[in-house]
């Protein structure tokens, strides 16, 4: 189980998404109210019902949205997807809940004129939360299984692609320089596996001698050293990674998306989604 909650989960911040979502879960549940009516809304007499129950919809859909994204607005390093799982993730997502549900008890109180009863709403919360628990860890359980299959079945057609020769690269020699243009690393452009965006500085690993693979650290940012590696053949795959496809040794899928693994090094590179379509064609 622990290694389950600890297992990568993606954490979208698309904000039209996001927004649509939260719209939609409220539309959702404003409409059902009005349609069937239940937890004895039936039975209860206002002048304004439709509107009152409404009004639920409205109240869902503005924490759905304020919930999702003002924590992660504020704390962007504890929201990092590299580090984000499905157990965080379920955590987050009851924490959502909690929220709505706090922001709907209240509304019903102050849109009936009544004072807000919080030991009705400490007595009803644990039931709440007891039921919402198990959906919610459902939904996370069913999508990451349902993306772990997908992304693990495309990585391994991947796979089956890279045994082919590797396109050697025209240029002879490349050289990397500091941020003051100065050349730090000089190497056969074949040689390098990839490199990862470090603050102001930038990580190179490459292969030394057909040895295992060594690394240095250059006082550059990856941007710069961008277009430097173009003419290389390095595809910029990750915002944090720029990397010699030519030198994957193999591709795996997660819940998250695609992870690169190169030869002697037990750290694997990063696929943002919206490169994974690319990164696999050029791989085949």
């Amino acid at each position: 189980m622990f290694q389950f909650l600890t297992a990568p989960y993606p954490f979208h911040r698309n904000f039209a998404s996001g927004l649509a979502f939260a719209i939609g879960v409220g539309a959702f549940v404003a409409l059902f109210l009005l349609v069937f009516q239940p937890f004895g809304t039936r039975e209860f007499q206002h002048e304004n019902k439709a509107l009152f129950l409404a009004g639920y919809g409205v109240v869902i859909a503005a924490f759905i949205w304020l919930g999702s994204n003002l924590p992660p607005r504020a704390f962007p390093r504890f929201f990092d997807e590299e580090r984000w799982t499905v157990g965080k993730h379920i955590l987050f997502s009851s924490l959502v809940f909690l929220l709505v549900f706090a922001a709907c008890y209240v509304y019903k109180d102050v849109a009936l004129g009544l004072p807000v009863s919080w030991r009705g709403f400490f007595g009803f919360l644990p039931f709440a939360f007891s039921i919402a628990i198990f959906p919610i860890a459902g939904l996370v359980m069913g999508s990451y299984v349902l993306r772990l299959k997908h992304h693990s079945k495309v990585a391994e057609a991947a796979n089956s692609h890279l045994h082919l020769p590797m396109e050697k690269s025209a240029l002879r020699t490349l050289s990397l320089p500091d941020e003051n243009g100065k050349s730090a690393l000089e190497l056969d452009p074949d040689q390098l596996l990839y490199l990862q965006a470090a603050d102001n500085y930038v990580e190179v690993f490459y292969m030394e001698n057909s040895q295992a693979p060594r690394r240095s650290i250059l006082r550059n940012t990856l941007t710069n050293l961008e277009a430097t590696l173009a003419e290389a053949g390095l595809f910029r795959c990750h915002r944090s990674y720029l990397v010699n496809l030519g030198r994957v040794e193999r591709v795996s899928g997660n819940a998250q998306g695609y992870r690169l693994h190169f030869a002697g090094l037990e750290a694997s590179v990063p696929v943002a989604r919206g490169r994974s379509a690319e990164v696999l064609v050029k791989l085949r």
